[in-house]
């Protein structure tokens, strides 16, 4: 009776066999072990019960599922649930308990988020840098309800406030304590409470008020400035953000499909969402400028204008993050801040309100500009031509010189 650690390692060494199979028994959890056949690697477990009928004693053995489906860590969590069931003489193929990422992402695909939706759930749940349950993520459900008591979720919870902020740590715990509400939905047997709505009832969810920072026109220079000390890829996906007056997912997500260089155009017809205007957009002088930089750097297989230079990324693309900008441009502001600047330059240039709300994605809403109007891309180019040369201007040379009006009549 072979005997080992079942370790990703030890398991990755073991070769299929010509003929039979062998078990190979853990020596972390009695009763683990692993079977070894011709075409595949299957972890089972056995255990000792009492036959219901003789009163002796018995070995029974239940199969887990293939390694490769599962790790050696997940078959090591189950199998104690199993190895119990089979004590109470219950059928061992009962519906396992998913673990949170298994959840997670049931949860996802069954909810049909918006895109911006789900890329804020990928925020919290998936991307590397800013995951926030990284050790809850891979525990089964019944045991995450065990674990997190009341002192853990407000300690994590406190812990995330102080490290992201209080939207970070507001939004990442109401998410996942959507998760677990949907979890107690589906698996009654496994989880009975929400351990996360300790937060709402010790009152502790922070208060958050609708930012309102943008780049005054005195600090545009400084924060061109810093600009130069990100790598060229950030530095511009933040300057494409500002000139074009996007959200960050707008940007950064951007494809090279939804890009038409030839007509100056891009697309914004992905971007799920009831609240967007989702058209076709203008590109500016100094945002075609960026973007025939970008293609010139294209490698090959690239289908984001702001692929990631992490290999491995999840995304594929590059992530505007705030507590990247703050700290190198010295400035109160976030990705997001550079929309609400695009949007009030134009405001101070006595541009047409309308023209500005048509460029930043936003719908009108009034009886004219839902039914009567038709306003296309073309005319929306000096208008958004104007807003550019003022940034860049402000940018470059500062608040000192004169501001140039658009053209009326050109407009």
């Amino acid at each position: 009776m072979p005997v080992m650690q079942l370790t990703k390692r030890n398991i990755d060494k073991l070769g299929l066999t010509d003929s039979g199979q062998v078990d190979y028994f853990d020596t972390e959890l009695k009763g683990l072990f692993l079977r070894v056949g011709q075409t595949s690697k299957t972890f089972y477990v056995k255990t000792e019960v009492r036959d219901p009928v003789t009163g002796r004693p018995k070995t029974v053995k239940a199969k887990l599922q293939r390694y490769g489906e599962i790790t050696a860590e997940q078959a090591r969590q189950q199998a104690p649930d199993v190895m119990q069931r089979l004590r109470d003489n219950k059928p061992a193929d009962e519906v396992l308990p998913p673990t949170l990422r298994q959840m997670y992402n049931q949860y996802v695909n069954d909810k049909k988020l918006k895109h911006t939706t789900a890329q804020a759930y990928k925020v919290y749940f998936e991307n590397e840098n800013g995951i926030k349950f990284p050790t809850w993520m891979d525990l089964p459900l019944n045991e995450l309800a065990r674990l997190l008591t009341p002192e853990i979720v407000i300690r994590r919870y406190q812990e995330v406030l102080s490290m992201s902020g209080k939207g970070a740590a507001s939004n990442s715990f109401k998410m996942l304590q959507a998760i677990m509400g949907y979890a107690m939905i589906l698996y009654p047997q496994h989880i009975s409470r929400n351990p996360v709505k300790v937060i709402t009832d010790a009152e502790l969810w922070p208060e958050i008020k609708a930012r309102t920072t943008c780049i005054e026109p005195d600090q545009l220079k400084q924060f061109h400035d810093a600009l130069l000390t990100f790598p060229a890829i950030h530095r511009d996906c933040y300057l494409f953000t500002l000139y074009q007056g996007l959200r960050p997912d707008e940007a950064h997500s951007l494809q090279w499909a939804d890009v038409n260089l030839e007509k100056k155009l891009f697309d914004l017809t992905w971007m799920d969402s009831e609240t967007k205007h989702r058209g076709i957009l203008p590109l500016s002088r100094q945002s075609m400028e960026i973007l025939n930089k970008r293609k010139a750097a294209m490698q090959e297989g690239d289908k984001y204008v702001f692929p990631s230079i992490v290999k491995k990324s999840k995304n594929g693309h590059i992530i505007l993050r705030a507590d990247k900008l703050r700290p190198k441009t010295g400035l109160e502001v976030t990705p997001h801040s550079l929309r609400r600047t695009f949007t009030t330059i134009g405001e101070r240039l006595r541009l047409r309100r309308e023209d500005v709300n048509l460029l930043t994605n936003h719908i009108d809403q009034t009886v004219t500009g839902k039914h009567y109007s038709r306003i296309g891309v073309e005319d929306l180019r000096a208008p958004l031509q104007a807003i550019c040369n003022e940034i860049e201007r402000l940018m470059v040379v500062g608040s000192g010189a004169k501001v140039i009006p658009i053209n009326r009549q050109a407009a």
